[in-house]
């Protein structure tokens, strides 16, 4: 084992404020290895997202490595099977669910404990995407968020496979047992980038789980030309993407800053509770919302954050770029704090130039309701 390369992810940590940083775990060997070298760096501190997805062996090791390593278990409130059957089953192309299960709760466990560093044993060597990393890195998420910064920091991000094995080995670390049935990644069992040998285990190991997700795949097929049903029952699914289906329940109009929203009152009265965000006068009369706009923000603007109101799923991830705390869920509906907000806007963000407010519905879900502009 070469000792600079190991001198010098200690010394990346050691740099850090610990008690501002922790390490992310998820039981993989490149994690286990980070952990360790945290912990001679000094920080003996790590979180585990228990998302219930990762192979039960997973968990089990988890706990087993809490008796050597402070290991803070986070369980996140968000149902896996339940958001399959809200959106779709995620595939290649549709990554919702990290997004969904494990990002937001995780930026939510930095924020509440004062974490400004994350720590994972991300590789450059793993995918083409990681080959870009840097040994830290802001998380594009976080920068719609203008009162909190956090970094991603990956010390071994120019090891090899074999460094991380050969530290293992050296150290006699206790790494996780799933590796022994021949998986090159310890990750979640229903991941669409698992390979056939990978999902013929989640099948032996996690049989009930499989048939759960089986079922949701076959339900969801429902939706599809018949066609293409075999199809993605079948293997389909793991690569699906489609066209979104957009049903226009509103209309937009507007005066200068004097606007006009016309439909249902139902539909009326889910944009009313994102008001208070861009308007201090607001009233519904009869199938028409009156508004004047407090803010300056360009009519799609308006239209993509009202629109998330109409198509929410309450899954909570735009809750946590809110620097006020002003947003939150009610009866699994976005709804934001009058007395919270300052209409600073960050709500009206980019994320990344990918997740267009930071709603998981505006991006990924089939069937979406619109406001139209006139």
């Amino acid at each position: 084992m070469d000792n600079k390369i190991v001198d010098a992810a200690v010394d990346r940590v050691q740099s850090l404020d610990l008690s501002k940083s922790v390490v992310l775990f998820s039981g993989g060997k490149d994690s286990l290895v980070t952990m360790d070298i945290a912990k001679r760096a000094g920080l003996d501190k790590a979180v585990y997202l228990n998302s219930e997805l990762e192979f039960s062996i997973s968990r089990k090791y988890v706990r087993v490595m809490g008796e050597k390593y402070n290991i803070d278990h986070v369980r996140p409130e968000n149902d896996f099977f339940e958001f399959c059957r809200r959106l779709c089953p995620p595939s290649k192309r549709l990554k919702w669910c990290c997004k969904v299960i494990k990002l937001g709760f995780s930026m939510d466990y930095c924020i509440k404990n004062n974490i400004t560093h994350q720590i994972t044993g991300v590789r450059a060597g793993e995918s083409k995407k990681r080959s870009k990393y840097k040994v830290i890195d802001k998380i594009p998420f976080t920068t719609a968020n203008p009162k909190y910064e956090l970094f991603q920091v990956n010390p071994i991000v120019n090891w090899t496979e074999q460094d991380v094995w050969d530290y293992i080995i050296e150290k006699n670390l206790d790494y996780n047992p799933l590796y022994d049935y021949g998986v090159n990644r310890v990750g979640c069992w229903c991941c669409p980038f698992n390979t056939r040998s990978e999902w013929q285990l989640a099948r032996d190991l996690e049989t009930e789980k499989v048939q759960i997700f089986m079922k949701i795949i076959k339900d969801f097929s429902r939706k599809l030309p018949a066609n293409y049903r075999n199809k993605y029952i079948k293997n389909g699914w793991r690569s699906f993407a489609t066209s979104y289906n957009k049903t226009e329940v509103l209309k937009m109009s507007n005066n200068n800053k004097k606007f006009i929203l016309e439909g249902k009152e139902d539909y009326l009265a889910k944009v009313k509770k994102l008001m208070p965000i861009i308007s201090d006068i607001y009233k519904i009369k009869d199938t028409k919302l009156y508004f004047n706009l407090k803010v300056d923000l360009m009519r799609k603007q308006i239209r993509l954050l009202l629109e998330k109101t109409l198509n929410c799923i309450g899954c909570g991830l735009c809750t946590v770029i809110c620097p006020e705390g002003a947003l939150y869920l009610e009866k699994e509906s976005i709804e934001v704090d009058q007395s919270r907000c300052v209409s600073c806007l960050s709500c009206c963000r980019k994320i990344n130039n990918k997740l267009k407010m930071g709603c998981i519905a505006r991006n990924y879900k089939i069937n979406r309701l619109c406001i139209s502009l006139i």
